[in-house]
């Protein structure tokens, strides 16, 4: 594809680049505050023979979503190896046709994550959890908040109709 990308689409990658951005900062922040929790949770057990109660619940749910981010940041990047390895391996012609089937049934489980995803989290609002007493459907919010990202960041990979080796920059550019 040459020349510059269509409004929509330009607009639609923006969006994808803005909130892979904020996903990176969000997973950041989350892994330092479950190190921080772990360690002083060992350090408590330990040294001072005192458990934090809640510690193990809070470190559970933090990495469900430190998870689910991270999987939607490689969404963006279009770095998952079993279908980046199949269109780098087939013709070129064959190549796009798999790149835009891989695109479509992408979209479609992206789809499926946020519609039973969302059912999980409205099922499970009342629900408190055992040792912090939140709402269930935070941590079970993450399937389809993420499953939205990563079908933001496909649909804007569809779109640009470009094959993830014939990215102008690479990888690296995002």
């Amino acid at each position: 594809m040459t020349g510059q990308p269509s409004a929509p689409t330009a607009v639609l990658d923006l969006i994808s680049l803005q909130a892979n951005r904020l996903a990176e900062w969000v997973m950041a922040a989350l892994l330092a505050a479950m190190t921080l929790l772990v360690g002083v949770q060992i350090a408590g057990r330990f040294v001072f023979g005192y458990s934090i109660f809640w510690s193990d619940e809070l470190a559970r749910f933090l990495l469900v979503w430190i998870s689910f981010l991270g999987i939607s940041i490689g969404a963006r990047r279009a770095a998952h190896p079993g279908v980046d390895s199949l269109v780098k391996a087939l013709p070129a012609r064959w190549g796009r046709s798999a790149f835009r089937l891989a695109i479509l049934v992408s979209l479609a489980f992206f789809a499926v994550m946020v519609v039973s995803g969302g059912a999980l989290v409205l099922r499970t609002w009342p629900q408190a959890s055992t040792s912090l007493g939140i709402c269930m459907g935070i941590p079970h919010l993450a399937v389809p908040a993420c499953g939205l990202l990563m079908g933001v960041h496909t649909a804007a990979l569809g779109l640009r109709r470009v094959a993830p080796r014939e990215q102008p920059g690479g990888r690296g550019s995002d």
